[in-house]
């Protein structure tokens, strides 16, 4: 699939092993996994939840199925990264035979944001350790 642009307004488009081009609509599908070679199919089987805290940067996020499956998957800190039809998201044990996985928003019936991991930010200062900049800022509320 062309990876900048499978999503269209109202379907997904892919080419399926056979070398044909196939369109799906959002509610047809579950989730689309990109891989970077072909191995089991274990998404909602093995490992499909964190069993602890990720220490991938990002926000963990626990999405629900129609079909009551659950798989946790870690969204960007910027959402502008994620498409309007659904979510861009690493799963859980992510490796060759699972990296990415997109899952349309008419899949969900709830999602729930577990925590937030890392930051964009930069590190927040110690108190009492001032930079250069600080000194020559003036000390008005003190």
């Amino acid at each position: 699939m062309n990876p900048a642009a499978y999503l269209q307004s109202d379907y997904v488009e892919l080419i399926t092993l056979d070398g044909n081009l196939q369109t799906l609509g959002y509610g047809e599908l579950k989730a689309l996994c990109f891989v970077s070679e072909p191995g089991r199919l274990d998404l909602f089987s093995d490992h499909n939840l964190f069993e602890r805290r990720p220490k991938v940067a990002g926000l963990w996020t626990r999405f629900t199925f129609r079909d009551r499956d659950r798989l946790d998957g870690i969204l960007s800190h910027n959402l502008l990264d994620w498409p309007e039809t659904g979510f861009l998201v690493t799963p859980p044990r992510a490796g060759a035979s699972r990296q990415r996985a997109f899952i349309p928003r008419a899949a969900l019936i709830a999602t729930e944001l577990m925590g937030v991991v890392g930051t964009t930010a930069p590190a927040a200062r110690h108190r009492g350790a001032e930079s250069p900049a600080d000194r020559s800022q003036l000390r008005m509320f003190e």
